[in-house]
């Protein structure tokens, strides 16, 4: 029985042995809280172990009686102080047990073994985040290969950086962004708990560098991104806000979203980013330098969308880091600032929505013109510049009597600093700045002063002039003109308005509330360069025009030109159905005015009948009844 009892009591001395040491390691990472109560215990139970362990072998030692009595007292009264202390401790385990899968970010508790992590637990967002994809029992680099990756914008894998945090035992936050296995942007915090575990949380930001509409990344990412990239490529859609104006925004907002979804298919294709600046605008990045022909394919992909009968274009701008400009700062800050500017310059080309119109890339060609305007643009802004400008007039020919009936104002610019600046030069910069106002206005006002006074000699004589796209759009200038119209006592009929097919063919219903008012005025509407838009026949059944002016690049030089002549017949043809005046510009031969007066052509003009000349010398031709030329 006696040696029963030293076997029980050596078990039990030996347990209470191996409980502390067991709980030494809790002991070293206790929280202040419940560290002496911990401590206490461990005493206590140790105590006890050398208890039984004294009575196996027979020693019944009254003094160590007395140490495991003053021990579990100390241990009784310790615990006693400390209740509110462990039932908070008590409290806040339940409520992190609790809120482990209610926490809005993923979180993971991993056990290190050699170079990789061991997934231990996994909250509900956690298996959100990893798709999944990540169990219990799996290990984090073999299963997401990603973690072994160098990722944005660290410079070491994560997966080094978390083996180093046991190394330092101390948390760390970073901010990755992912492409691949895990897409999006999240805070990773991770902390060890000890030499083999690890506390790591995913708190997923993305939402706030995406654009809530289409799902691109926004402005805010823009100017987070620090990686270098080659290119940028800088889209503005055209006609975009007329249609959001005029149709309301929820087409508008299904229109962006269709753009969106191609520029990221693209940016997907060619490991680029896709981001929406604002608005109609978005930017481009990519890691290659050669990207016109990705311009050019989300152009033509951008032109064919047709939501709900709205189509849109896109002005783009391309610029690349091999530039000049960016030998200082390669920055995707610059890129944008250059390739926005030269989307200002495509913005600008009206001529057409082919890609050699609607995309340009900055060279140092486009770089010296862009400076060039920028110069034109200052001295358009100076005071004083309307005693640098005059008018010139073109006469235009009847081509049934070879009398003058009429011309077309034209501005000329002499500067003394810049010398002689073409309109074709001056007046597209003008209109992308909104200086066309005052300019217009000013040609109007002397223009009609003129044509006043060429009525004393010739009644009928009627005189043109320009009208661009702003102007025709804004029905405050179009009610100011015909007040000058009428403060000049002018027949509304003797002033012809031109405006050019292509602006026509962007939106003509636009234009038509100020075209209907105008036409109820009697004022003379013109087609002007007839043939070089892209949907002129359609427009012209759709509003009935008083006169087209066809372009000088379809005058026939002679009767072999056939294809040129082919056409200024079915023109021609058109013309006397739909019942409008016909003029032919750039007649420069006797041979062409025959061959445009038999096709049966009202008027003409060009270098044949006369250069642009000043108001004088017309004015010296019509006095002088020499105004009459030799047609057939």
């Amino acid at each position: 029985m006696d040696y029963r009892h030293s076997i029980f009591n050596a078990a039990i001395a030996f347990a209470y042995c191996l409980i502390p040491v067991l709980l030494l390691p809790v002991l070293k990472n206790a929280q202040r809280t419940i560290w002496l109560n911990l401590l206490l215990a461990i005493a206590f139970v140790f105590s006890c172990g050398i208890g039984h362990f004294l009575s196996a072998l027979h020693y019944h030692l009254t003094y160590w009686h007395l140490v495991t009595a003053i021990t579990s007292w100390l241990a009784v009264i310790a615990l006693a102080k400390s209740q509110p202390q462990l039932r908070y401790l008590s409290k806040t385990f339940q409520l992190l047990d609790a809120t482990w899968n209610k926490s809005m970010t993923g979180n993971l508790l991993f056990e290190r073994v050699d170079d990789d992590l061991k997934l231990l637990k996994i909250n509900n967002i956690g298996k959100k985040i990893f798709n999944n994809q990540l169990k219990i029992g799996d290990f984090l680099s073999q299963k997401f290969p990603v973690f072994s990756e160098i990722i944005y914008p660290q410079k070491t894998p994560l997966i080094q950086l978390y083996l180093q945090a046991f190394e330092i035992q101390e948390s760390q936050q970073l901010k990755i962004h992912y492409e691949t296995q895990l897409v999006g942007h999240f805070i990773n915090i991770f902390v060890p708990l000890s030499q083999k575990l690890l506390y790591v949380t995913f708190l997923d930001i993305s939402p706030r560098n995406r654009d809530i509409l289409t799902g691109l990344y926004n402005r805010r990412f823009f100017n987070l991104e620090t990686r270098q990239w080659q290119s940028c490529i800088y889209i503005d859609l055209d006609r975009f806000k007329r249609i959001n104006d005029q149709r309301g925004h929820q087409l508008g907002d299904k229109i962006l979203i269709a753009v969106a979804e191609i520029l990221q298919t693209y940016a997907k294709r060619y490991e680029g980013i896709a981001t929406r600046e604002g608005g109609d605008e978005f930017i481009l990045l990519f890691p290659i330098i050669e990207v016109y022909s990705i311009a050019v394919s989300i152009l033509q992909d951008i032109q064919i969308l047709d939501i709900e009968g709205a189509k849109v274009s896109a002005s783009m701008g391309i610029a690349t880091n091999n530039l000049p400009e960016c030998e200082q700062d390669k920055s995707i800050n610059k890129l944008r600032q250059i390739a926005e500017t030269a989307t200002r310059e495509a913005k600008s080309d009206r001529r057409s929505e082919l890609p050699e119109n609607r995309i340009r890339l900055w060279n140092r060609e486009l770089a010296s013109q862009y400076a060039r305007q920028m110069l034109i643009e200052s001295y358009l802004r100076q005071p004083g510049i309307e005693n640098e400008r005059w008018l010139v007039y073109q006469p235009i020919v009847s081509l049934t009597t070879g009398e003058i009936v009429g011309a077309e104002a034209l501005i000329r610019w002499s500067s003394p600093e810049l010398g002689m600046i073409s309109p074709g030069e001056f007046i597209p910069i003008a209109e992308g700045v909104g200086l066309t106002y005052p300019i217009s206005d000013w040609v109007l006002r002397e223009g009609l002063q003129q044509l006043k006074e060429w009525h004393s000699i010739k009644p009928n004589f009627w005189l043109s002039f320009n009208l661009s796209a702003a102007e025709l759009e804004d029905q405050i200038f179009i009610e100011q003109l015909y007040q000058h119209i009428i403060e000049a006592n002018i027949s509304p009929y003797l002033v012809g308005l031109e405006i050019t097919e292509r602006v026509i063919y962007q939106n003509l219903e636009l234009y038509r509330q100020s075209l209907d008012w105008l036409k109820k005025m009697s004022v003379r509407l013109k087609v002007d360069d007839f043939g070089t838009g892209q949907a002129g026949l359609i427009q012209l059944l759709q509003f009935h025009f008083d006169e087209v002016k066809v372009d000088r690049s379809f005058m026939p030089n002679n009767e072999t030109d056939t294809e040129k002549l082919a056409i200024c017949k079915a023109i021609a043809t058109i013309a006397q159905e739909m019942q409008f005046s016909l003029v032919a510009e750039g007649i420069e031969t006797l041979e062409q005015q025959e061959i445009i007066s038999n096709l049966g052509y009202n008027y003409g003009q060009g270098y044949y009948f006369a250069k642009p000349m000043m108001a004088d010398s017309l004015t010296k031709e019509l006095e002088e009844k020499s105004q009459y030329f030799r047609v057939n």
